[in-house]
């Protein structure tokens, strides 16, 4: 899945619970505004960890996206 997907983060859904973080701490990181980032696009190892904070977000602010999507939550 790595390769065509992607995780993409709306800024504009996230409150800054960080679950996604408690669930992928590799993956997430909280910006400075307190808004989740992903730091960095899971490997095929790390999807069921990344999958597992996109259903840990209480505000759905997380979803898997086709890679040649450009991001527009910024």
């Amino acid at each position: 899945m790595a390769g065509s997907k992607r995780i993409r983060v709306d800024a504009h859904l996230c409150e800054g619970h960080a679950l996604c973080i408690e669930s992928a701490p590799d993956l997430f990181v909280l910006s400075d505004d307190e808004v989740a980032e992903c730091a960095e696009q899971p490997s095929d190892d790390l999807w069921p960890l990344a999958l597992a904070a996109i259903d840990a977000c209480p505000r759905g602010a997380l979803s898997v996206v086709d890679s040649e999507l450009p991001d527009t939550d910024h």
